[in-house]
């Protein structure tokens, strides 16, 4: 009903602070999509404020990741996902690993991190913590020798092909492209 009483004055720009908030996941999920198509037949932009990073990738032509009241990166919604600059985005928007290496900190996303068993032969040796089951997905909570905690993301096929165990030791590598340096 707001939206209808905010819509009637024909604005130019219209500002959604946490739209979806008290929506349950199903129906949050269908509202996206409505306010998406609504924007596209209206062609007026919507300011959308959410805290949540599913909503922001999926609705967003632009985010913009604030952090103390500071911009840490804007861009589309794939490039700061898929490159976030700061440890901060890494670990805001969800799905990466932040890696520190010798001489740089990475971000690795979940689903670009391969697991291994044994302890050696990978960038690092980690302990299985615990697996969740998602769907189509299988999460690895994985522990590196320096006590950092990190994920893995594999089909649920390959992960019940040669299931984990917790406690197991394993080996963590990705490919040199998947890893983003992360500034300051």
């Amino acid at each position: 009903m707001a939206l209808a009483r905010a819509l009637i004055t024909e604005p130019q720009a219209l500002l959604l602070d946490e739209p979806l908030s008290a929506l349950d996941p199903f129906l949050r999920v269908r509202m996206r999509f409505e306010l998406k198509k609504l924007q596209r037949e209206l062609g007026i932009s919507f300011i959308h404020v959410t805290h949540g990073q599913d909503e922001a990738l999926a609705l967003a032509d632009e985010i913009v990741v604030m952090n103390a009241a500071r911009i840490e990166q804007a861009g589309p919604p794939r490039a700061v996902f898929n490159a976030p600059r700061t440890e901060f985005v890494a670990r805001f928007m969800g799905g990466h690993n932040v890696i520190h290496l010798e001489h740089a900190r990475v971000a690795v996303r979940h689903d670009r991190t391969r697991v291994a068993r044994g302890g050696e032969g990978g960038a690092l040796a980690a302990i299985v913590t615990g697996a969740e089951f998602q769907g189509a997905s299988v999460t690895l909570a994985l522990r590196t020798h320096r006590d950092a905690d990190i994920a893995a993301t594999l089909s649920d096929a390959a992960f019940y092909a040669d299931p984990l165990q917790p406690g197991e030791a394993v080996s963590v590598s990705w490919d040199a492209g998947d890893q983003h340096v992360l500034s300051a």
